[in-house]
């Protein structure tokens, strides 16, 4: 009887020992995980998604890349569907990349893999891939004109658009899927008048000041960076400082200035605004931004 209790007291300390022993070798080891995407997503072709990761125990000098496979079915056309499989290498391992979805992936089911690794050619790679295909769809853009106010944008040819009737100095535009209502519009561009006495402002001194100007409740200038546009126009996101009806401090969604002064009958028009009203159509917002010209 002796004997076999000694025996199973063994037995329970060595799993104990083995478990701790695996336990603790587990927590030592290096891995990275791919967070997003990770199955299920659909991306548009000439859209900008974010691409995210998490590591554990990597070496802070560890590089790493990000590389993309198709998935069949459906087959491949036998000519123009050749795409280059790398899509990042040697970045900082800061968690996140954006990533700008171009028109040489052919519309399918993909992964992406992410690996970690200390130098080239890569000898000891630490490596991860999506759980599960996600897709790229290419997408119909259309182009808004507005004539009267000498400007133009890009949206996707699904949305839907209402053009202000009264003003007709913009639009406001919204995903097919949405609720039939002004407040689903995402994305609202317009051009946008200012006081007698700051239409000569610089165009950079007043975007400095603009929404705490144009905007109840915007107080200050939190953030501001120029964007360039696919034609090469010049503008500058946004975001600003504002105060709650019950007093509390946060930022705003970003808006984007473009110097486009206009003098028709109804006043003087100083900018092209285009302001981002939900943050779920961030990545729209980013590439209708690159496509917007003015018109003299």
């Amino acid at each position: 009887m002796k004997k076999n209790i000694i025996t199973a007291i063994i037995i329970v300390l060595g799993c104990i020992g083995f478990w701790l022993y695996k336990t603790t070798t587990m927590d030592n080891q290096p891995f990275i995980t791919l967070i997003s995407p990770n199955g299920g997503e659909i991306l548009e072709e000439g859209s900008v998604y974010t691409i995210k990761w998490g590591t554990k125990n990597i070496p802070a000098a560890n590089k790493v890349s990000v590389n993309i496979r198709r998935i069949a079915p459906p087959p491949l056309s036998s000519d123009g569907q050749e795409f280059d499989p790398i899509i990042f290498i040697d970045l900082e391992n800061t968690g996140s990349i954006d990533w700008h979805i171009s028109s040489m992936y052919p519309e399918g089911n993909y992964v992406l893999g992410i690996t970690s690794y200390a130098s080239v050619p890569v000898t000891d790679p630490i490596s991860d891939e999506s759980d599960a295909t996600f897709a790229i769809k290419s997408i119909a853009w259309q182009n808004y004109i507005n004539e009267k106010f000498g400007y133009s944008i890009d949206h996707p040819s699904s949305w839907i658009f209402r053009e202000f009737p009264n003003t007709e100095t913009g639009a406001g535009f919204r995903p097919l899927n949405s609720a039939d209502e002004i407040a689903s519009e995402c994305i609202i561009i317009s051009a946008r008048g200012t006081a007698e006495n700051e239409y000569n402002t610089s165009f950079y001194d007043y975007v400095q000041k603009a929404a705490a100007i144009e905007i109840q409740n915007y107080e200050r200038l939190d953030s501001i960076e120029p964007i360039t546009t696919i034609s090469g126009l010049i503008g500058y996101r946004t975001t600003w400082i504002y105060r709650t009806f019950d007093g509390q401090e946060k930022v705003s969604l970003p808006i984007t200035y473009f110097d486009n002064k206009k003098i028709i009958q109804t006043g003087k028009y100083k900018t092209v605004q285009v302001s981002l009203e939900n943050e779920d159509c961030g990545e729209v917002y980013a590439q209708m931004l690159s496509s917007i010209k003015l018109y003299k």
